[in-house]
């Protein structure tokens, strides 16, 4: 699987998630963006970054 097809899976299954919380595509891509920069300097796990991704999305939707 190339970068490319993970990051496209990622979002598709963030989107699914993002509905249930009543988040905008915008906002997900947003989060999603951030969260990869900072991955990529921390060097994270695939696993830490889509955590981290899902508890922001979490918290912009007013969840704890």
């Amino acid at each position: 699987m190339t970068d490319d097809d993970q990051s496209a899976a990622e979002m598709r299954g963030l989107l699914r998630y993002a509905q249930g919380l009543g988040l905008d595509e915008a906002t997900v891509r947003k989060i999603y963006e951030a969260v990869g920069r900072e991955a990529m300097v921390t060097g994270a796990s695939d696993d830490t970054r889509m955590a981290e991704v899902r508890k922001r999305m979490l918290a912009a939707a007013g969840g704890s």
